[in-house]
Protein backbone atom coordinates (compact mmCIF):
# COMPACT_ATOMS: atom_id res chain seq x y z
CA UNK A 1 0.00 0.00 0.00
CA UNK A 2 1.41 3.85 -0.89
CA UNK A 3 0.52 6.30 1.26
CA UNK A 4 0.95 9.61 0.50
CA UNK A 5 2.24 12.28 3.56
CA UNK A 6 1.95 16.08 3.27
CA UNK A 7 4.78 17.97 4.38
CA UNK A 8 3.25 20.02 7.09
CA UNK A 9 5.06 22.33 9.33
CA UNK A 10 3.63 22.24 13.18
CA UNK A 11 3.83 22.29 16.70
CA UNK A 12 4.29 18.88 19.18
CA UNK A 13 0.63 19.37 19.91
CA UNK A 14 -0.76 20.34 16.87
CA UNK A 15 0.67 17.33 16.05
CA UNK A 16 -1.52 15.41 19.24
CA UNK A 17 -4.37 16.87 17.99
CA UNK A 18 -3.87 15.83 14.36
CA UNK A 19 -3.73 12.72 15.48
CA UNK A 20 -6.85 12.66 17.25
CA UNK A 21 -9.17 13.99 14.57
CA UNK A 22 -7.95 11.59 12.23
CA UNK A 23 -8.55 8.66 14.80
CA UNK A 24 -12.10 10.28 15.36
CA UNK A 25 -12.82 9.76 19.20
CA UNK A 26 -16.62 9.91 19.68
CA UNK A 27 -16.02 11.78 23.01
CA UNK A 28 -13.25 14.41 24.31
CA UNK A 29 -13.30 15.86 27.65
CA UNK A 30 -11.50 19.44 27.91
CA UNK A 31 -10.19 21.60 30.54
CA UNK A 32 -7.08 24.05 29.82
CA UNK A 33 -3.49 24.16 31.73
CA UNK A 34 -0.42 24.83 29.99
CA UNK A 35 1.38 23.60 27.98
CA UNK A 36 -1.43 21.10 27.24
CA UNK A 37 -4.16 23.71 26.72
CA UNK A 38 -3.66 24.29 22.35
CA UNK A 39 -4.40 20.51 22.27
CA UNK A 40 -8.19 20.85 23.14
CA UNK A 41 -8.09 24.25 21.95
CA UNK A 42 -7.68 22.72 18.11
CA UNK A 43 -9.98 19.67 18.78
CA UNK A 44 -12.75 22.34 19.87
CA UNK A 45 -11.87 24.26 16.45
CA UNK A 46 -12.31 20.99 14.57
CA UNK A 47 -15.54 19.51 16.17
CA UNK A 48 -17.17 23.43 15.59
CA UNK A 49 -15.94 23.34 11.98
CA UNK A 50 -17.80 20.57 11.39
CA UNK A 51 -13.95 18.45 10.70
CA UNK A 52 -14.71 15.84 13.38
CA UNK A 53 -17.79 14.81 14.76
CA UNK A 54 -17.61 14.22 18.54
CA UNK A 55 -19.56 15.22 21.76
CA UNK A 56 -16.80 17.98 23.18
CA UNK A 57 -17.41 18.18 26.86
CA UNK A 58 -15.47 21.40 28.64
CA UNK A 59 -15.93 20.48 31.83
CA UNK A 60 -15.01 22.23 35.34
CA UNK A 61 -12.01 20.48 36.39
CA UNK A 62 -8.90 17.89 35.13
CA UNK A 63 -10.41 15.48 37.57
CA UNK A 64 -13.96 16.08 35.91
CA UNK A 65 -12.31 15.49 32.47
CA UNK A 66 -11.05 11.95 33.10
CA UNK A 67 -14.35 11.15 34.91
CA UNK A 68 -16.43 12.26 31.89
CA UNK A 69 -13.96 9.80 29.86
CA UNK A 70 -14.42 7.27 32.13
CA UNK A 71 -18.35 7.29 31.56
CA UNK A 72 -17.18 7.21 27.82
CA UNK A 73 -14.92 4.36 28.41
CA UNK A 74 -17.81 2.61 29.96
CA UNK A 75 -20.33 3.11 27.42
CA UNK A 76 -18.05 2.07 24.84
CA UNK A 77 -17.04 4.66 22.76
CA UNK A 78 -13.41 5.77 21.88
CA UNK A 79 -12.47 8.45 24.04
CA UNK A 80 -9.69 11.25 24.46
CA UNK A 81 -8.60 13.80 26.44
CA UNK A 82 -5.25 16.00 27.32
CA UNK A 83 -3.73 16.81 30.58
CA UNK A 84 -0.04 18.38 31.97
CA UNK A 85 1.52 18.76 35.56
CA UNK A 86 -0.55 20.09 38.30
CA UNK A 87 -3.87 18.82 36.03
CA UNK A 88 -2.69 14.91 35.80
CA UNK A 89 -2.22 15.57 39.94
CA UNK A 90 -5.54 17.27 40.12
CA UNK A 91 -6.94 13.64 38.07
CA UNK A 92 -5.30 11.39 40.41
CA UNK A 93 -8.25 9.47 41.67
CA UNK A 94 -9.41 9.30 38.52
CA UNK A 95 -6.13 8.38 36.38
CA UNK A 96 -5.45 4.70 39.19
CA UNK A 97 -9.72 4.14 38.64
CA UNK A 98 -8.92 4.10 34.61
CA UNK A 99 -5.62 1.94 35.29
CA UNK A 100 -6.87 -0.30 37.51
CA UNK A 101 -10.13 -0.57 35.90
CA UNK A 102 -8.80 -1.11 32.29
CA UNK A 103 -10.47 1.67 30.77
CA UNK A 104 -8.76 2.43 26.98
CA UNK A 105 -8.65 6.20 27.49
CA UNK A 106 -5.46 7.91 25.31
CA UNK A 107 -4.36 10.59 27.04
CA UNK A 108 -0.92 12.69 26.21
CA UNK A 109 0.41 14.57 29.10
CA UNK A 110 2.57 17.66 28.18
CA UNK A 111 5.77 17.13 30.63
CA UNK A 112 5.56 19.90 32.96
CA UNK A 113 7.61 20.51 36.10
CA UNK A 114 5.42 20.30 39.55
CA UNK A 115 5.22 23.18 42.06
CA UNK A 116 6.41 24.30 44.02
CA UNK A 117 8.14 26.18 43.15
CA UNK A 118 5.88 27.35 40.18
CA UNK A 119 7.36 26.87 37.00
CA UNK A 120 5.84 26.26 33.24
CA UNK A 121 8.42 24.30 32.09
CA UNK A 122 9.66 20.76 31.82
CA UNK A 123 10.78 17.81 33.05
CA UNK A 124 9.43 14.49 33.79
CA UNK A 125 8.37 14.48 37.58
CA UNK A 126 4.43 14.53 36.35
CA UNK A 127 3.81 11.33 34.33
CA UNK A 128 6.84 9.31 36.32
CA UNK A 129 4.80 10.20 39.70
CA UNK A 130 1.93 7.43 37.85
CA UNK A 131 4.22 4.89 36.95
CA UNK A 132 2.35 2.24 38.94
CA UNK A 133 -0.89 3.75 37.78
CA UNK A 134 -1.73 0.71 35.54
CA UNK A 135 -1.05 3.34 32.12
CA UNK A 136 0.58 2.23 29.49
CA UNK A 137 3.65 5.16 28.79
CA UNK A 138 5.53 6.12 26.32
CA UNK A 139 7.86 8.88 25.90
CA UNK A 140 8.35 10.70 22.62
CA UNK A 141 11.26 12.58 21.19
CA UNK A 142 9.59 15.09 18.80
CA UNK A 143 6.72 16.33 16.91
CA UNK A 144 6.87 13.20 14.08
CA UNK A 145 6.20 10.36 17.12
CA UNK A 146 3.72 12.19 19.34
CA UNK A 147 1.64 11.69 15.93
CA UNK A 148 2.65 8.09 15.25
CA UNK A 149 2.47 7.36 18.68
CA UNK A 150 -1.35 8.56 19.20
CA UNK A 151 -2.51 7.05 15.85
CA UNK A 152 -1.00 3.34 17.53
CA UNK A 153 -2.02 4.15 21.12
CA UNK A 154 -5.93 3.88 20.07
CA UNK A 155 -5.41 0.28 18.82
CA UNK A 156 -3.16 -0.66 21.48
CA UNK A 157 -5.38 0.35 24.41
CA UNK A 158 -8.32 -0.86 22.36
CA UNK A 159 -7.52 -4.20 22.10
CA UNK A 160 -9.63 -6.44 24.71
CA UNK A 161 -6.11 -8.77 25.40
CA UNK A 162 -5.24 -5.29 26.89
CA UNK A 163 -7.58 -2.81 27.95
CA UNK A 164 -5.70 -0.32 29.55
CA UNK A 165 -5.40 3.56 29.32
CA UNK A 166 -2.66 4.78 27.56
CA UNK A 167 -0.19 7.60 27.90
CA UNK A 168 2.00 9.07 25.35
CA UNK A 169 4.13 11.48 26.80
CA UNK A 170 5.95 15.10 24.98
CA UNK A 171 8.01 17.44 26.70
CA UNK A 172 6.69 20.64 27.37
CA UNK A 173 7.35 23.44 25.14
CA UNK A 174 10.86 21.69 23.29
CA UNK A 175 8.00 19.48 21.67
CA UNK A 176 4.77 21.15 22.62
CA UNK A 177 5.02 24.76 21.57
CA UNK A 178 8.87 24.22 18.82
CA UNK A 179 7.81 24.06 14.83
CA UNK A 180 9.11 21.07 13.21
CA UNK A 181 8.12 19.24 10.02
CA UNK A 182 6.08 16.26 10.11
CA UNK A 183 4.70 13.97 7.44
CA UNK A 184 1.35 14.18 7.93
CA UNK A 185 -0.82 11.16 6.64
CA UNK A 186 -3.59 11.75 5.08
CA UNK A 187 -6.93 11.56 7.23
CA UNK A 188 -8.55 8.32 5.35
CA UNK A 189 -5.28 6.16 5.48
CA UNK A 190 -4.62 7.30 8.98
CA UNK A 191 -8.41 6.44 9.87
CA UNK A 192 -7.97 3.18 7.93
CA UNK A 193 -4.77 2.34 10.06
CA UNK A 194 -6.83 3.16 13.21
CA UNK A 195 -9.78 1.24 12.19
CA UNK A 196 -13.58 1.59 14.21
CA UNK A 197 -14.32 0.63 17.32
CA UNK A 198 -16.07 -1.98 16.75
CA UNK A 199 -15.74 -4.52 19.64
CA UNK A 200 -15.19 -2.38 22.64
CA UNK A 201 -13.52 -3.28 25.90
CA UNK A 202 -16.64 -2.65 28.27
CA UNK A 203 -20.30 -1.12 26.67
CA UNK A 204 -23.70 -0.11 28.57
CA UNK A 205 -26.14 -2.85 28.08
CA UNK A 206 -29.15 -2.42 29.44
CA UNK A 207 -30.28 -5.76 29.16
CA UNK A 208 -27.40 -7.48 31.29
CA UNK A 209 -26.48 -4.73 34.01
CA UNK A 210 -23.40 -4.68 36.24
CA UNK A 211 -21.83 -2.60 38.87
CA UNK A 212 -18.00 -0.84 38.34
CA UNK A 213 -16.20 -0.74 41.09
CA UNK A 214 -18.31 -2.33 44.07
CA UNK A 215 -16.61 -3.61 46.71
CA UNK A 216 -14.61 -6.86 46.71
CA UNK A 217 -12.91 -9.77 48.72
CA UNK A 218 -9.47 -10.13 49.01
CA UNK A 219 -9.40 -13.06 46.57
CA UNK A 220 -11.32 -11.11 43.88
CA UNK A 221 -9.27 -8.08 44.26
CA UNK A 222 -5.69 -10.20 43.87
CA UNK A 223 -7.51 -11.72 41.01
CA UNK A 224 -7.93 -8.49 39.42
CA UNK A 225 -4.08 -7.08 39.87
CA UNK A 226 -2.38 -10.44 38.40
CA UNK A 227 -4.72 -9.52 35.67
CA UNK A 228 -3.23 -6.03 34.90
CA UNK A 229 -0.06 -7.56 35.43
CA UNK A 230 -0.63 -10.05 32.71
CA UNK A 231 -2.09 -7.64 30.42
CA UNK A 232 1.09 -5.33 30.93
CA UNK A 233 3.33 -8.46 29.69
CA UNK A 234 0.67 -8.64 26.89
CA UNK A 235 1.21 -5.23 25.91
CA UNK A 236 4.98 -5.53 25.33
CA UNK A 237 3.88 -7.74 22.06
CA UNK A 238 1.52 -5.79 21.12
CA UNK A 239 3.63 -2.40 21.02
CA UNK A 240 6.11 -4.23 19.25
CA UNK A 241 3.73 -5.36 16.61
CA UNK A 242 2.02 -1.97 16.23
CA UNK A 243 5.52 -0.30 15.77
CA UNK A 244 6.22 -3.25 12.31
CA UNK A 245 2.45 -2.62 11.40
CA UNK A 246 2.88 0.98 11.51
CA UNK A 247 6.43 1.05 9.56
CA UNK A 248 4.30 -1.70 6.85
CA UNK A 249 1.83 0.83 6.41
CA UNK A 250 3.62 4.29 6.79
CA UNK A 251 7.04 3.65 6.55
CA UNK A 252 8.57 4.36 10.06
CA UNK A 253 9.33 3.16 12.95
CA UNK A 254 10.66 3.42 16.36
CA UNK A 255 13.35 0.42 17.41
CA UNK A 256 11.15 -2.44 18.12
CA UNK A 257 8.54 0.01 19.51
CA UNK A 258 9.76 -0.66 23.03
CA UNK A 259 13.65 0.90 23.19
CA UNK A 260 15.77 2.28 20.10
CA UNK A 261 19.15 2.29 19.41
CA UNK A 262 21.48 4.42 18.07
CA UNK A 263 24.90 3.82 16.83
CA UNK A 264 26.66 0.74 16.92
CA UNK A 265 25.61 -2.35 18.48
CA UNK A 266 28.32 -2.51 21.21
CA UNK A 267 30.09 0.40 22.79
CA UNK A 268 32.20 1.47 25.61
CA UNK A 269 29.62 2.92 26.79
CA UNK A 270 26.20 2.94 26.42
CA UNK A 271 23.66 6.51 26.68
CA UNK A 272 20.63 5.40 28.33
CA UNK A 273 17.83 7.98 28.56
CA UNK A 274 14.13 9.24 27.71
CA UNK A 275 12.05 11.69 25.79
CA UNK A 276 13.92 15.01 23.98
CA UNK A 277 16.92 14.15 26.28
CA UNK A 278 17.45 11.00 24.12
CA UNK A 279 17.19 13.06 20.47
CA UNK A 280 20.12 15.23 22.16
CA UNK A 281 21.98 11.83 22.97
CA UNK A 282 21.93 11.02 18.98
CA UNK A 283 24.05 14.48 18.42
CA UNK A 284 26.15 13.60 21.31
CA UNK A 285 26.99 9.75 20.12
CA UNK A 286 27.76 11.39 16.49
CA UNK A 287 30.19 13.81 18.23
CA UNK A 288 32.04 11.66 20.49
CA UNK A 289 32.15 9.12 17.40
CA UNK A 290 33.96 11.66 15.41
CA UNK A 291 36.71 11.87 18.46
CA UNK A 292 37.20 8.18 18.40
CA UNK A 293 35.09 7.47 21.46
CA UNK A 294 33.00 4.31 21.46
CA UNK A 295 29.20 5.27 22.76
CA UNK A 296 26.02 4.30 21.33
CA UNK A 297 22.29 5.06 22.54
CA UNK A 298 19.81 3.32 24.16
CA UNK A 299 16.46 4.89 24.23
CA UNK A 300 13.80 4.14 26.88
CA UNK A 301 10.84 4.46 24.37
CA UNK A 302 8.19 2.47 26.64
CA UNK A 303 8.36 2.95 30.53
CA UNK A 304 5.44 1.03 30.94
CA UNK A 305 5.44 -1.86 30.41
CA UNK A 306 9.25 -1.48 30.77
CA UNK A 307 11.18 -3.45 28.29
CA UNK A 308 13.84 -5.67 30.93
CA UNK A 309 14.26 -8.37 28.54
CA UNK A 310 15.44 -6.00 26.02
CA UNK A 311 17.95 -4.55 28.29
CA UNK A 312 18.98 -6.67 29.41
CA UNK A 313 20.06 -8.87 26.46
CA UNK A 314 21.17 -5.04 25.36
CA UNK A 315 23.17 -5.07 28.67
CA UNK A 316 25.13 -8.12 27.84
CA UNK A 317 26.66 -6.90 24.71
CA UNK A 318 27.81 -3.62 26.28
CA UNK A 319 29.55 -3.48 29.55
CA UNK A 320 28.94 0.23 30.81
CA UNK A 321 25.76 2.02 31.27
CA UNK A 322 25.01 6.23 31.60
CA UNK A 323 21.47 6.33 32.44
CA UNK A 324 20.40 10.10 32.35
CA UNK A 325 17.05 10.97 34.07
CA UNK A 326 14.96 13.98 34.36
CA UNK A 327 13.09 13.14 37.10
CA UNK A 328 13.77 11.52 40.59
CA UNK A 329 12.37 9.03 43.34
CA UNK A 330 13.86 11.66 46.05
CA UNK A 331 14.90 9.86 48.96
CA UNK A 332 16.88 6.94 46.48
CA UNK A 333 17.76 8.54 42.56
CA UNK A 334 16.31 8.92 39.30
CA UNK A 335 14.08 6.70 38.43
CA UNK A 336 15.25 4.87 35.33
CA UNK A 337 18.16 4.44 36.57
CA UNK A 338 16.67 2.28 40.08
CA UNK A 339 14.54 0.27 37.33
CA UNK A 340 17.77 -0.71 35.02
CA UNK A 341 19.74 -1.22 38.27
CA UNK A 342 17.03 -3.56 39.07
CA UNK A 343 16.17 -5.73 36.07
CA UNK A 344 20.52 -6.41 35.58
CA UNK A 345 20.77 -6.99 38.86
CA UNK A 346 17.76 -10.10 38.53
CA UNK A 347 18.98 -11.25 35.58
CA UNK A 348 22.68 -11.41 37.01
CA UNK A 349 24.01 -8.97 34.37
CA UNK A 350 26.94 -7.55 35.72
CA UNK A 351 26.95 -4.53 33.87
CA UNK A 352 27.87 -1.35 35.37
CA UNK A 353 25.82 1.77 35.87
CA UNK A 354 26.63 5.41 36.35
CA UNK A 355 23.84 7.95 36.87
CA UNK A 356 22.99 11.57 36.11
CA UNK A 357 19.69 13.50 37.02
CA UNK A 358 19.75 16.55 34.45
CA UNK A 359 17.21 18.74 33.33
CA UNK A 360 15.19 19.53 35.99
CA UNK A 361 12.86 22.96 35.99
CA UNK A 362 13.17 23.13 32.23
CA UNK A 363 17.21 23.15 32.39
CA UNK A 364 17.92 22.82 29.26
CA UNK A 365 20.23 19.53 28.11
CA UNK A 366 22.14 20.21 24.97
CA UNK A 367 23.98 17.54 23.60
CA UNK A 368 27.23 19.18 24.32
CA UNK A 369 26.53 18.70 28.09
CA UNK A 370 26.08 14.89 27.45
CA UNK A 371 29.18 14.56 25.72
CA UNK A 372 30.74 16.14 28.20
CA UNK A 373 29.27 13.98 31.16
CA UNK A 374 29.94 10.66 29.13
CA UNK A 375 33.92 11.23 28.66
CA UNK A 376 33.97 12.01 32.12
CA UNK A 377 32.44 8.73 32.89
CA UNK A 378 34.76 6.98 30.34
CA UNK A 379 37.19 8.19 32.07
CA UNK A 380 36.08 6.31 35.91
Amino acid sequence: MVVQFEKKSMTGNDAAAYAALYAKPKVIAAYPITPQTTIIEKLSQYVDEGKLDAEFIIVESEHSALAACMGAAWSGVRTFTATSSQGLLYMAENVFWSGYGRLPIVMPVVNRCLAPGWSIYQDLQDSMAFRDAGWIQVYTKNNQEVFDSILQGFRIAEDKRIAMPYMPCLDGFVISHTTAQVNLPNAEDSFNFVGEYKDPVIEVDTENPWIFGGLVGPEKFNKDRKDLMEAMERAKKKIVDMNREFGEYFGRTYGNGLVEVYGDDVADLTIVSMGTIADETQDAVDLLKEEGLSVNELRIRTFRPFPEKDIVEFAKQNNKFLVIDRSVSFGHDGQLRIEIEAVLKRNNVDTSVEGRIMGLGGEDVPYTKIAATAKKVLKE
